[in-house]
């Protein structure tokens, strides 16, 4: 094989196990209403992200994952810096599905948060003041999965049946006839005696 031929092998089996096909780039979503399917996954950042983000702003997303009863979100967020205020009062994205309602600013991210079915509305508000870097999350429509627990309970049961037994014993008297004895009389002979003389 010629120098051409094993270099051509070697750029050849360099690149078989990388990915060809790099995966197409994800583009973020506008404010407004999302339907995803199972699979799927969006983008949702502040604006101008990674640079800080405008004041006075608000962005409304509304996001369902079909079938809604059989699906859920998930939320990663490698990026959050907002404003950080007590109670989020300032700039703060609001995470809202059904059952749940919370408030996030500063770096307190939804990261990890998992919503009950596949529907939430994230609300994202900054006041007139100060601004931050803002976020960037990414949004997964999920398949819930259905785990089926089977259990079998097996009862014995041991029935006894006592007949009772009844004994009858006749106990018939023995009666005793006493024995008579006759009492013997003995008298004492007594031969006379003559005097002799």
């Amino acid at each position: 094989m010629s120098a051409t031929g094993l270099l051509l092998l070697g750029v050849v089996a360099a690149v078989g196990g990388a990915n060809v096909f790099p995966e197409p780039r994800l583009d973020t979503l506008p404010c407004g209403t999302t339907t995803m399917n199972p699979g799927e996954r969006v983008a949702i950042q502040s604006p101008n992200f990674p640079q800080n983000y405008d004041t006075s702003y608000r962005c409304q997303y509304e996001i369902t994952c079909n079938p809604m009863e059989s699906t859920y979100l998930e939320f990663i967020c490698p990026s959050f810096e907002l404003e950080s205020s007590t109670d989020c009062l300032n700039d703060r994205l609001v995470v809202t599905y059904h059952g749940s309602r919370e408030e996030k600013c500063g770096t307190d991210s939804p990261d990890g948060t998992i919503t009950s079915d596949g529907w939430t509305r994230l609300t994202f508000a900054s006041n007139a003041a100060t601004t931050a870097p803002g976020f960037r999350c990414y949004i997964w429509c999920r398949e819930q999965t259905t785990t089926t627990s089977t259990t079998t309970s097996t009862t014995t049961t041991s029935t006894t049946t006592t007949t009772p037994t009844t004994t009858t014993t006749t106990t018939t008297p023995t009666t005793t006839t006493p024995t008579t004895t006759t009492p013997t009389t003995t008298t004492p002979t007594t031969t006379p005696t003559t005097p002799v003389c």
